[in-house]
């Protein structure tokens, strides 16, 4: 049964704290380990959950592992471990978000050695890990979804199938990405713009919300440029701008025309360049006022 796997969790970092939360109140036996958020393993520990020194001891005794790192060379750096040691029938759920190219590789790569692989990233922000209302995106072979479906669950306030084809789901959510960065670099503009105009950025608020334009992107951005709150979506540029990079390699790779996202990655390259890559989403203004 599903709710008598050993899951281990790679990744409690601003997302992963609150997914592996749920996951040990939730009643998962869950394994952790520490990388640099000695605080989260801490927490998780005191709620429950047992810690192992590395992700080799945790691969010996998990029938499930969970992945919530920064992007596909922490990904490949992990399962390059985990295959040397790992249980028989191990099943990982990446929920980073990755180059699908790679996942398909790692996918072959987990079967060769008696396991599976299927993607699963996410949306919304760590408040929503923390409250189990992640919207979660999935694609892998259906009897792999069905026993892993339990435990992406128990995070998610919605769950996504994409397809049964491992790569699908990451893919899709770099194109969910180019919706989320590139508005943030549009409300760049018309913010750096209105600073120029001497208009109020509060007037520009109250605009949007009474048009057909308002959404929480909006809003969580609008909350630094109009009440100084970089904490509206705590996602930071270095973060973004490696997702608009492995979506122009997607979409290079198939061909597709992307005069859309190149401008928002030219707007990243700049926030990038200036040595802005710790600071949140909200903060990509910061690159173009006063120039």
């Amino acid at each position: 049964m599903s709710d008598k796997l050993v899951v281990g969790f790679v990744g409690v970092g601003l997302m992963g704290w609150g997914m592996a939360k749920n996951l040990v109140e939730k009643g998962f036996s869950t394994l952790v380990t520490a990388h640099r958020k000695r605080e989260a393993v801490d927490d998780l520990v005191k709620r429950g959950a047992t810690e192992v020194a590395n992700v080799e001891e945790m691969a010996k005794q998990a029938d499930v592992i969970v992945l919530c790192v920064t992007g596909s060379p922490q990904v490949e750096e992990n399962i390059a471990k985990i295959i040397k040691v790992m249980k028989p029938g191990l099943t990982i759920i990446d929920t980073s978000t990755a180059e699908p190219e790679s996942t398909i590789k790692l996918a072959k790569l987990m079967a060769e050695h008696g396991g599976s692989l299927i993607d699963s990233p996410l949306s919304r922000t760590p408040a929503h890990a923390w409250e189990g209302e992640l919207t979660s995106f999935v694609s892998g072979p259906a009897d792999v979804l069905a026993k892993v479906k339990p435990i992406i669950d128990t995070w998610s306030g919605a769950l996504i199938t994409v397809s049964n084809t491992v790569g699908d789901a990451h893919a899709l959510k770099l194109v969910n990405n180019l919706v989320s960065l590139g508005y943030a670099a549009l409300w760049s503009e018309c913010y750096a713009t209105l600073g120029k105009l001497n208009v109020d950025p509060s007037i520009f608020r109250e605009v949007i919300r009474n048009s057909g334009m308002v959404c929480g992107n909006f809003e969580n951005f609008s909350k630094y440029v109009c009440d100084g709150d970089p904490n509206g979506h705590k996602f930071s540029l270095a973060n973004g701008h490696k997702d608009l990079k492995y979506y122009k390699n997607m979409a290079e790779n198939m061909g597709i025309e992307r005069p859309i996202s190149g401008s928002a990655l030219a707007v990243f390259d700049k926030a990038i360049d200036g040595g802005m890559g710790d600071q949140f989403l909200p903060e990509l203004i910061d690159s173009m006022r006063d120039k």
